[in-house]
This record gives structure tokens, sequence and C-alpha cells, in this order.
């Protein structure tokens, strides 16, 4: 008797287990790569690079607003003058499926090479 209302238990437990639902659903995030794409669409490369006709990595943080819009920009990269022609190429920007999470703060990668 004890063995069968064991495993009465155990069923329902795994069963009560099985079609529970999440109590936190999971945001489905666009890849980077797109978020990378959409932002390389929106710039050229800054005169102080070009000048220097070396490749060069910058850094850029950003959230986006709940209409889609790239706002609190920070670029980073050892050149002001870089800095600086970026954030204006890029502030106010729309970037597409994005505008879900406005409180998450994205970090991206942009790699320039000389033309």
């Amino acid at each position: 008797m004890k063995k069968s209302l064991f495993l009465v238990a155990l069923v329902g437990f795994l069963a009560t287990q099985g079609y529970a639902n999440p109590a936190k659903s999971r945001k489905v995030k666009a890849p980077k790569a797109s978020l990378e794409k959409q932002l390389a669409s929106y710039i050229s490369t800054p005169d102080a690079l070009k000048k220097a006709e070396q490749p060069g990595v910058v850094v850029i943080q950003f959230k986006v607003n709940s209409d889609n819009e790239l706002c609190q920009l920070a670029v980073f990269s050892h050149n002001e003058q870089i800095n600086n022609s970026l954030t204006q190429q890029l502030t106010g920007k729309k970037l597409a499926g994005y505008g879900s999470d406005a409180g998450e703060v994205h970090t991206v990668r942009l790699r320039f090479r000389p033309e």
C-alpha cells in the first residue's frame, strides 16, 4: 500500500511539473550580428580613421527607446574625433526589433577596415 501511494504521489508531482507554465517568459533577442549590420548601415568610416589608413575597432553602448531609436549613446575609442563623429551619425537612428527591451543596455563592437 505504501508503494502504491508513493507511486501515485510521484506521478502526480511529475505531471504537475510537466504541465506547469513558467513564471517568467523568455525574451527572444535578435542575433547580435543583425544588430551590428543595422548599425554599420548607418555609419561611414570617420575621417580620422581614413587618414590613418589602418583598421580600427570601436565599442558602442546604447539603449533603444520605445520608438526603436538609439538613445544614451556612448562611443569608446582612443580618438575623441572618432567618438564625436560616430555619436552624431548614430543618434536618433532607428533599429528594427529592439523596442521591447527599452531598459537594456546594448554593447556592440564595430570594426573598420581601410578602403
